[in-house]
């Protein structure tokens, strides 16, 4: 990264703050179908309830971009997390004191999402006020190399948590990540920025004017739709489809999915990098369809695997290509969005992110009753590389985007 990323102290806040509460969540992310596998047995109620974590940003995206755009970001993180630390604490409470059940892990778990549904937008929407124009694709990388490095320690930490206390406080870990977010959040100094109350809309013309700029946005709107139409396809096998290859394919523990984990994060490490790299001279459109194919074919080679170390390898090179497309994304809409239409435009993202991974998550819960991991990830694979077919409309190369 360079080197004025690295000596931005605002910046350095959020990275580090991002890196703690983004390993609590993958922690939680790897913990939940296993907790819920283990209560019910049930793929379709696991599915059904991990599905809850995706609702909230269908529900509420587009009101989490108009707060987000009128309301201090900083500070919208900083109530987000608090919210989410006092809801993942009730799960081992629930599980110490004996009334857990699904009902309860659904509704905290639609709750934790939908503080998220404000968080990220906010996110995004505040680092190019910390980092100039010509730095925002390094800081994209880095966000991303935080967020990876979180899963990366988050299911090394589950698989070694799980052995020594139990599954219960790993949402207990979860917990107090969300208080160190907090803590390195509240310390980074913003820029002021100046809106008059006269330009402030009612919320919903606030959320009708978002939807006219992207409707008079051609590039947008494709981004949006490819996104829609990719995530339907790759995210229900990523969330539910592993646990389940992992069982059934690989008749292994939760310790080999944890490696699996690991071994994804790593290459979305490397991802990260190599995004950075490839950007200088690369348009981060042409990057972001290459990681769409690249994304897509590899989930395919999990149809010829039965061994747990060639699962891992082939994960390693999926993960990889993983970052070309969010950090890709990320950085066109930085790129070509006016500052007053980001927190919509990102939510708009999310939306488009969760909501198609709700349906995905629900889908492959169902079709998982019928068909083996195996197969799915085949069948799955072909269909998310030929989405890159949206990409090729000239609307989408035409963004304007600051390399």
């Amino acid at each position: 990264m360079s080197t004025s990323i690295i000596k931005n102290r605002n910046f350095a806040f959020m990275w580090f703050g991002h890196l703690i509460s983004h390993a609590g969540d993958a922690v939680f992310m790897i913990a939940l179908p296993w907790l819920m596998l283990d209560i019910t047995g049930s793929k379709s109620l696991t599915a059904l309830v991990s599905m809850s974590a995706y609702l909230p940003a269908v529900l509420f995206g587009l009101t989490a971009g108009v707060v987000v755009d009128r309301y201090n970001r900083k500070w919208i993180m900083i109530y987000s997390d608090i919210f989410r630390v006092l809801l993942v604490t009730v799960i081992p409470i629930a599980l110490i004191y004996g009334f857990i059940s699904p009902l309860l892990i659904g509704v905290i778990t639609f709750s934790l999402s939908t503080f998220s549904t404000f968080f990220y937008p906010a996110r995004d929407s505040l680092i190019p006020h910390l980092v100039t124009t010509e730095e925002l694709p390094a800081a994209n990388s880095a966000i991303s190399v935080s967020g990876q490095m979180s899963h990366l320690l988050g299911p090394l930490f589950a698989g070694i948590g799980i052995s020594l206390f139990g599954l219960t406080h790993l949402f207990t870990a979860d917990a107090i990540s969300f208080l160190f977010s907090i803590l390195l959040i509240s310390l980074i100094i913003v820029p002021a920025r100046s809106v008059p109350d006269g330009e402030h809309p009612p919320k919903w013309q606030g959320i009708v004017e978002g939807l006219k700029y992207v409707n008079a946005h051609k590039g947008l709107r494709l981004l949006l739709l490819l996104t829609f139409v990719n995530n339907i396809f790759i995210m229900g096998p990523a969330i539910i489809g592993l646990p389940v290859f992992v069982r059934e394919v690989l008749t292994a523990d939760f310790g080999v999915l944890a490696k699996l984990e690991v071994a994804m994060a790593t290459g979305m490490i490397i991802g990260s990098f190599v995004f950075w790299k490839l950007v200088k001279n690369i348009n981060p459109i042409s990057i972001l369809l290459f990681g769409i194919v690249m994304d897509g074919i590899t989930y395919t080679f999990l149809y010829f695997t039965d061994t747990s170390f060639v699962a891992i390898f082939v994960l390693l090179i999926h993960g990889i290509g993983i970052p070309l497309i969010t950090v890709s994304r990320t950085t066109i809409i930085q790129s070509v969005v006016l500052d007053k239409f980001r927190g919509r435009i990102f939510s708009m993202i999310y939306m488009a992110v969760m909501g198609t991974t709700a349906i995905s998550v629900g889908l492959t819960g169902f079709i998982l009753e019928f068909m083996g991991a195996d197969l799915l990830f085949l069948l799955i694979g072909i269909g998310a590389a030929l989405t890159v077919v949206i990409g090729f409309s000239p609307g989408l190369r035409k963004l304007n985007v600051k390399k």
